[in-house]
């Protein structure tokens, strides 16, 4: 069977996703150059799907430096959806702008004085549907990343189909790479 492998292509306007530079993070500001890059699958070198997709960390509120570096990584593919819709994966392997390690399990491990994890924060391949419990299908006004890649929910779930064509299961690892361009 061929390879599966991923290509995350971001464009470096991504970084400047504030409107106005200068203002404060808001849902208003945070919106500029929101979707340029690109997430391609590949078999061996076929080309399977892509997808535009959020890289950067533009939340409001959110933390930029979430921001995963380009370089190699891994997609977790169908993991436990908890508060998203669809089926998500997770990304691992890999470090933020910080370089803070995002673990297998994709999560940063913060811990505080006491040795206690402060956060447990997922980092994901999901869409743009609102978080549960608001209705399946409300949007979101626009791909608001918290350091995850954010696409359509139509583009995840033609992804999933596609790794259940090629009987991915829960848990698999496929191997990725982001590159700034």
């Amino acid at each position: 069977m061929k390879e599966l492998f991923v290509k995350v292509f971001r464009n470096v306007l991504s970084y400047q996703y504030k409107i106005f530079p200068n203002r404060p993070d808001s849902w208003e500001n945070n919106r500029n150059n929101n979707m340029l890059d690109n997430f391609v699958l590949y078999a061996d070198e076929s080309e399977l799907f892509r997808a535009k997709v959020q890289t950067v960390a533009n939340i409001p509120g959110g933390r930029y430096f979430d921001t995963i570096v380009p370089g190699l990584f891994k997609i977790k593919c169908f993991v436990n959806p908890r508060l998203f819709y669809g089926r998500i994966h997770g990304i691992c392997n890999t470090y933020d702008l910080d370089g803070q390690l995002i673990n297998e399990n994709s999560i940063e491990t913060v811990v505080g004085e006491n040795g206690a994890p402060i956060s447990l924060d997922r980092w994901l391949v999901h869409d743009t549907q609102s978080k549960k419990p608001k209705p399946p299908m409300t949007l979101t006004s626009a791909a608001w990343s918290a350091g995850c890649f954010i696409m359509s929910p139509s583009n995840l779930k033609a992804l999933g189909d596609i790794l259940d064509a090629y009987k991915i299961q829960s848990g698999e690892l496929i191997n990725a790479e982001l590159i700034d361009e």
